[in-house]
């Protein structure tokens, strides 16, 4: 019997054939390492890239969105061409320019996926009521691998590209405050009046010079020391922003004055851009919404502008002139300090008086907090004096709160559901001395935010002008409603 002379394998050939089998199984476990500190970090970075891109295209679309469809697409002023060319400013994978569409887009009512709708939907000024918020979604497209490539098992195929994007949500929670402002009422020495004070004799509460409860037409102000045309406010760009001059026009303010909102004021005292000059036609009709008025030009959709659950006018044509002394002169009291004279003829009359709300008591009452307890009508003969055209009490006039709540004062719209207050209009106090500028992007200094109430439709066809309301407070705080980055 033979023996074998093969020689046996030495301990260093043995070595040296684990080590290679170590190596190769090893070669897959440095892949994968490198994998994830190469491939993966080159994706972290492209994603670092892309998500500066969405957010300063979101932030500088959002700014251009005023809820009408020109806002949203396609002029060279509109939220998407404005995110479209902040996009082109910013590179990825270090020199790849970022080019976005419209298809990257969607707008919405609030900054969730669920209030989104694609922004090539927005095809009128309809779809675009209440869109404030702009989503920009910038896909990087496939990333070629270096060493995911690899495969890491023996059936696997590794990894031949990855994938990230850049997601931006960036807009406005739209505040209640209507584009409009009016010249807070001046004392003796052409300055305008404090916050608060109380009258003497009286001690009613007066804020800015307006008293609770008397109706003004925003229109003549003139015999109390003001400007006697209102302005219309810029209700896109916020100061100290550039101002674009269209942004003041009709055809912009129109449907923010539908909803009586805007969204450049987020404190008081603040400073806005506008300018002078409110003629017949979308903003007259805008106002006039709220009367279930939606004919000739207005732009206003019912269901995004409803009318108000009552819409029986209070006035000097109205039918309800029950505190009105001269049905076809309406004209101001001075509310100066002391009370005015009678000799004051350019203003002599009062109009209609507490339609909505009651004169309150200053007494005890800090000028910056809320009011006092409201007036009695059995307190008319002081607050109001006869020797210049002080109503009578009358009985049809409500014992207690206002025709506006009192069922027998009020119409209810027919055809369209009403929102009650949708007749109170948040209307901007403008320190009207100190405003500077000319043309479309004055800049117009806001002492505070008054409630007005519109008694009658509005009507800039006849002469004067008309914007009939009632003072009925001022709104502390404003809401806050810049535009900035959600996600």
């Amino acid at each position: 019997m033979k023996t074998s002379t093969a020689p046996r394998p030495t301990r260093s050939r043995l070595q040296r054939g684990a080590v290679a089998i170590m190596l190769g199984l090893s070669i897959f476990v440095l892949f994968g390492f490198m994998a994830l500190a190469i491939d993966l970090g080159r994706t972290y970075v492209v994603r670092t890239e892309l998500q500066n891109a969405a957010d300063a295209a979101a932030l500088a679309g959002a700014k251009q969105l005023n809820q009408t469809a020109a806002g949203v697409c396609c002029g060279s002023d509109s939220a998407v061409a404005y995110a479209i060319a902040m996009a082109a400013q910013h590179d990825f994978k270090f020199s790849s320019a970022v080019t976005i569409t419209i298809a990257n887009m969607s707008v919405g009512t609030c900054p969730d996926d669920s209030c989104m709708v694609p922004a090539s939907s927005i095809t009128s000024d309809a779809f675009a009521g209440g869109k404030t918020f702009l989503k920009v979604d910038i896909p990087s497209g496939g990333l070629a691998t270096f060493f995911a490539v690899v495969p890491t098992t023996a059936a696997g195929t590794g990894i031949p590209s990855t994938s990230t994007y850049g997601r931006a949500v960036a807009g406005r929670f739209v505040n209640d405050v209507t584009p409009i402002g009016v010249c807070a009422i001046k004392d003796a020495t052409g300055v305008s009046r404090p916050k608060g004070e109380a009258m003497p004799g009286t001690n009613e509460l007066t804020q800015f010079g307006f008293r609770r409860g008397v109706s003004y037409n925003v229109f003549n102000l003139g015999p109390l020391g003001a400007s006697s045309d209102p302005y219309l406010i810029d209700p896109v760009d916020v100061y100290p922003d550039p101002c674009n001059p269209a942004n003041s026009s009709a055809n912009i303010t129109a449907p923010f004055i539908c909803g009586g909102s805007s969204a450049v004021l987020t404190t008081t005292p603040g400073t806005v851009y506008g300018n002078t000059g409110i003629s017949a036609g979308k903003i007259e009709a805008a106002l006039n919404s709220r009367f279930n008025n939606y004919g000739g030009p207005s732009v206003c959709i019912p269901a995004q502008a409803p009318p108000d659950t009552n819409i029986r006018p209070y006035g000097f044509a109205s039918g309800v002139d029950w505190m009105t002394p001269t049905p076809t002169v309406q004209t101001m009291i001075d509310p100066g300090m002391p009370m005015p004279p009678a000799t004051i003829a350019s203003a002599d009359k009062y109009g209609v008086l507490w339609s909505y709300s009651r004169a309150v008591n200053a007494i005890g009452v800090s000028p910056n907090a809320t009011p006092g307890a409201a007036f009695a009508s059995t307190d008319w003969v002081s607050l109001y004096p006869a020797t210049v055209g002080a109503p009578a009490a009358n009985a049809n006039f409500p014992a207690t709160g206002s025709p506006y709540l009192d069922p027998g004062h009020s119409t209810a719209p027919v055809g369209n559901p009403g929102l009650p207050n949708r007749r109170v209009l948040n209307i901007a106090i403008v320190d009207c001395p100190n405003v500077t500028g000319s043309g479309s992007c004055q800049v117009i200094p806001v002492l505070g935010i008054g409630r007005f109430f519109m008694q009658v439709p509005a009507d800039f066809s006849g002469t004067p002008k008309r914007l009939d309301v009632e003072f009925a407070g001022l709104i502390e705080p404003v809401p806050v409603a810049d535009v900035k980055l959600y996600r």
